[in-house]
């Protein structure tokens, strides 16, 4: 018997099928759910492909995601991973180092071309499914910039950022941070001067930490 084939029928197998925990399953779903989204938008997603890519019945795909709008609010949320991180062990770097950390500028060239072609699907389907775009300001862009205004009060408090308005910084940050993606997801074109997005934004975020930083 080869490696991953199925026994013969007259082999009895002993004891039930091993049951995945629900959130080990949801996380498989949102991965594979992750790629259609990527290859065919949200009109394309079809649930019944993504049961059969993970082997599932639909009534336990349904069970655990009601719907599809459901199901891609969960890709959203996992899909903000890669695009901000604002976990405490950055509080220790220098403040442009932190803020390279926050937007992911260490992000490899593979998950760059995912979560763009992520942004693109989005950017395209958000037109036709006002449920859609509504999704995305909430589970994306607003998330995104509570955890931004968070971290930056956090910064306030220790010191490293200057008493400003968060909110407001926060808003600049996320447009500084996001517009090379969202350039690169809407056009075939680069930077003027900046080829690579990553040295645009080290050379951004120096000018907006000299900006930040408490003065003297």
């Amino acid at each position: 018997m080869t490696l991953g084939a199925l026994p013969p029928s007259s082999v009895k197998l002993r004891g039930r099928p091993k049951v995945i925990p629900d959130d080990q399953q949801k996380e498989r779903i949102v991965a594979q759910a992750f790629d259609l989204f990527c290859d065919r938008g949200y009109s394309g997603m079809n649930m019944d492909e993504v049961a059969a890519r993970c082997r599932i019945s639909k009534k336990t795909l349904y069970r655990l995601f009601p719907s599809k709008l459901e199901l891609t609010g969960a890709i959203i949320d996992a899909h903000r991973q890669s695009m901000i991180d604002t976990r405490p062990e950055w509080d220790a770097l220098p403040l442009v180092e932190a803020l390279e950390r926050v937007f992911r500028v260490d992000i490899s060239d593979e998950e760059n071309r995912a979560r763009i072609a992520f942004v693109r699907a989005i950017m395209v389907d958000g037109v036709a499914f006002p449920e859609l775009r509504a999704l995305v300001e909430t589970r994306g862009r607003d998330s995104a910039h509570a955890m931004l205004v968070a971290w930056l009060k956090r910064q306030q408090a220790l010191g490293r950022v200057a008493n400003t308005d968060a909110p407001v910084a926060a808003r600049v940050l996320l447009d500084t941070g996001f517009s090379p993606l969202a350039g690169a997801a809407g056009h075939d074109w680069e930077w003027p001067a900046f080829p690579d997005w990553r040295v645009y934004l080290r050379r951004a975020f120096t000018l907006i930490a000299k900006g930040l930083e408490p003065r003297p």
